[in-house]
C-alpha cells in the first residue's frame, strides 16, 4: 500500500508549492509513513504540516496529480511502448500538448521499466516546471 503515497521529499516539495488538500496518511518527524492521522491528532490536515514536529501530510499520487490539473491546468499520462513506460503532460483545459519525457529514462532504450517509476518521474517533472515557473512549457 505505501507504493500509492508521493515519497517524503516529493510532499515536502508539493507543501512548499502550495498543496493543501486534506489527506488521511502523514509523515512523522522520522519521515515514517503513518496510517492514520489519529496517530498525531495535532496536524492540522488542512495545512498539511505541523513544523515544529516534523509531520507533514502524504498524499496519494492520484491526489497529486489531480492537484496538478486543477491548480495548474497540467493534465500528466503515464504510457508504455515496446521498451517500457514514458510520460507527457499536456493542457488539462484544451489538451494542448507541451512536452514529454524525452527518452530520458534510465534503461537502455531511455525510457522507465515500470509504470511507478515513470509515475515518480513525472512528478518530480511537474514540481520542477511548477518551481522554474515555465508555464506548462
Amino acid at each position: 500500500m505505501n507504493k500509492e503515497f508521493v515519497p517524503y521529499e516529493l510532499a515536502v516539495k508539493l507543501k512548499e508549492l502550495g498543496f493543501d488538500e486534506p489527506c488521511g496518511n502523514i509523515y512523522d518527524n522520522k519521515k515514517e509513513l503513518r496510517r492514520s492521522l489519529l496517530e498525531y491528532p495535532i496536524i492540522n490536515s488542512k495545512n498539511g504540516f505541523h513544523e515544529s514536529s516534523g509531520i507533514i501530510t502524504a498524499p496519494l499520487y492520484q491526489q497529486a496529480f489531480r492537484w496538478f490539473r486543477e491548480k495548474y491546468n497540467i493534465l500528466a499520462t503515464i504510457y508504455s511502448n515496446a521498451s517500457g513506460y514514458l510520460y507527457e503532460w499536456h493542457d488539462a483545459v484544451g489538451g494542448t500538448h507541451r512536452g514529454w519525457s524525452e527518452y530520458e529514462g534510465p534503461n537502455d532504450s531511455g525510457v522507465w521499466n515500470t509504470y511507478e517509476e515513470a509515475e515518480l518521474a513525472c512528478l518530480n517533472k511537474l514540481i520542477e516546471i511548477v518551481q522554474g515557473g515555465q508555464d506548462n512549457e
